[in-house]
């Protein structure tokens, strides 16, 4: 069994965990699920649809990486039989979910922030301002998947930089397969722009969007105390609830998408100033990658109060447990 066979059932399995605990968090949202606002709901359901598509574009376009020296190469390892220009935009818009979910991550951030401390802006979500924060996550994950085809489109210099590599480490030629190559410095030791340029777009569409969480998380951190005494005291744990489901949700990512995702990306620019010799299979992170859907979605399921208890009464026939009378527990106290 191949590398990239092995690689392609751990990214199998990670598809159908992501599809069946995606499934379960829509089905219960949109069925059963009734303390939940409904634009959160819509929140909560676009979430799962992109951690499904997300794990179905690595199935389809079986992505790896590969670090060699000062250079990158992202390629298509897909025996499918789909056309070239296809894998090659599977990969890329793959990739531009990376800032995709970021950027809607942060979209959840502002809700809760503004729902929280009862601002006339939060109702501009509703309604037709439902198209606005659904469509707005994609203009980033574009531009990311643009990046690919503007800056790391392979050419002479960058297949020449990689084809001896490529071929003693998988024993394919590098013009057959579709991919995208970065290599940072020309042959002279200078900085190449197209590559300044393209991790200087990938770091501001994260960077600019953690700055948004981060600002928002820290503000209902600091004020939830004083801003939860507005609601009842039912609504005042499900905002709490939330909002841990909001920390584990950014978590997700974070551990799962963006810290692998780190070495791989800075690496080239980084190793020839090191002097660094670097041959590194990193294509193996993705399948860390492909525990980021399932991770956020069972731990909101787990965080969310509402989620257990129908879990338990409709998948596990568990009867929800009745809650003591006091007035009751205190006679029996006393007749002992």
């Amino acid at each position: 069994m191949s590398l990239f066979d092995i690689a392609y059932i751990l990214t199998k399995i990670g598809f159908c965990i992501s599809f069946l605990s995606n499934f379960v968090l829509i089905y219960l949202t949109i069925f059963h699920v009734k303390q939940v606002f409904v634009t959160y709901k819509r929140m909560v359901v676009y979430f799962a649809v992109i951690g499904i598509l997300f794990a179905g574009l690595e199935v389809l376009g079986r992505p790896f990486a590969h670090n060699f020296n000062g250079s990158l190469i992202f390629f298509s390892s897909s025996k499918l039989g789909v056309p070239h220009e296809l894998l090659l935009l599977s990969i890329s818009v793959w990739g531009g979910f990376y800032s995709l979910i970021i950027a809607f991550i942060a979209v959840q951030f502002v809700y809760r922030y503004l729902s929280l401390f009862g601002t006339k802006t939060a109702k501009k979500f509703d309604g037709y301002g439902t198209i606005v924060w659904g469509l707005y996550p994609i203009i980033p994950g574009a531009i990311y998947t643009y990046a690919f085809h503007i800056f790391c489109i392979p050419n002479d210099y960058t297949d020449g930089y990689m084809r001896n590599e490529v071929l003693s480490t998988y024993e394919f030629n590098i013009s057959e397969v579709p991919r995208f190559i970065m290599v940072p410095y020309d042959s002279n030791g200078h900085l190449r722009i197209e590559s300044l340029q393209n991790i200087s777009v990938d770091l501001f569409l994260v960077c600019s969007h953690y700055l948004i969480i981060i600002y928002c998380g820290l503000g209902m951190h600091f004020n939830m105390k004083k801003e939860l005494e507005k609601f009842s005291v039912p609504q005042q744990k499900l905002q709490r609830q939330f909002f841990k489901a909001l920390v584990i949700q950014s978590l997700g990512p974070t551990i799962f998408l963006v810290l692998p995702a780190a070495p791989v990306l800075l690496t080239p620019v980084v190793a020839p100033l090191l002097d660094m010799e670097v041959h590194w299979k990193t294509g193996w992170l993705f399948s860390l990658i492909g525990l980021f859907p399932p991770f956020d979605s069972v731990a909101f399921m787990l965080i969310v109060t509402e989620y257990k208890k129908i879990i338990k009464k409709k998948f596990l026939k568990q009867e929800p447990e009745v809650p003591k009378d006091p007035s009751t527990t205190a006679l029996s106290v006393r007749m002992v």
